[in-house]
């Protein structure tokens, strides 16, 4: 085996689509699944099961997923050690949202003052694998996570609240009620936090909205084309606000409040990984 099989492996874990992996990966399908292929000759094991619709993990798949993470994480850990250039490697994971709209700054400005660091985040990854798998093993050093739940083994720290708005192109003259989101010019995208809970004590557990992503940069061009109306985070709408190229939208609803925490394990408080990933958040300890 070689380490983009691997590579390929965890991605279809994590995403569970073979043709999502592969453009993930920045590859095509096929050789996603000549990767797979060649992986499941090697061990020895079929490692998924599928159909036209799923991919699902067999108990050999289950039982590989953490090897195959720490043979991967050695690899890099590796590069670094022997790297003359290089004094710490970290990796962080969290929603491609936060790390479009609200850290990329950060991360640039950190590695202009911190030349030595080479930095990883990773943004396409289930939320609920990220804590469960990533930060719980020690793959990733820090995780940001909307609303995550308690957790012994961890520590957490508010990084920011945001709250949901709707926002349109155009104005409204009445706030915009339940039956509203039934409409097809309603867009919608799961944001994190209590909103799906939330969304679906509104329209019912059964709703299927007539226009869905989960790509918030998709969301907020779909918006600007004047698709329709949808909510937003206040900190991703706002910029857009001010110009006018967008209008907040009165709610007969009351809107939740969404809050980003920083993950560490409590254990690896003092890893300099840790310090430098929470260093770069703006996190003061």
């Amino acid at each position: 085996m070689d380490l983009s099989q691997l590579e390929a492996f965890l991605a279809v874990c994590r995403i569970r689509n073979f043709t999502k992996a592969s453009e993930h990966l920045h590859i095509s399908q096929s050789a996603v699944t000549a990767r797979i292929k060649a992986l499941e000759n090697s061990v020895g094991k079929v490692l998924f099961t599928r159909d036209n619709r799923n991919v699902s993990l067999t108990q050999a798949g289950i039982s590989f997923v953490p090897y195959a993470e720490r043979m991967l994480r050695l690899f890099e850990e590796s590069k670094v050690t022997l790297s003359e250039e290089l004094e710490n490697y970290i990796i962080l994971s969290g929603p491609g949202s936060v790390w479009h709209y609200y850290y990329l700054q950060h991360i640039l400005s950190f590695r202009r003052d911190h030349p030595k660091v080479a930095i990883k985040f990773l943004s396409y990854i289930d939320s609920s694998y990220m804590i469960r798998d990533l930060l719980l093993d020690g793959i990733v050093q820090v995780a940001i996570k909307y609303d995550p739940p308690e957790h012994p083994k961890v520590t957490r720290h508010l990084l920011f609240e945001d709250e949901i708005i709707l926002v349109s192109t155009r104005l409204r003259e009445t706030p915009v009620s339940r039956e509203d989101f039934f409409q097809r010019e309603y867009c919608h995208l799961e944001w994190g936090g209590p909103f799906p809970e939330w969304f679906t004590s509104i329209v019912g557990a059964g709703y299927v909205p007539t226009l869905q992503t989960d790509h918030s940069m998709i969301m907020l061009d779909m918006l600007l084309l004047g698709a329709g109306f949808g909510f937003l985070p206040r900190s991703i709408a706002q910029p857009y606000l001010d110009q006018q190229k967008l209008f907040q939208l009165q709610c007969e609803l009351d809107t939740p409040i969404i809050k980003a925490y920083a993950l560490y394990l409590t254990e690896n408080a003092e890893d300099i990984r840790v310090r430098l990933g929470l260093e770069m958040l703006g996190v003061d300890r």
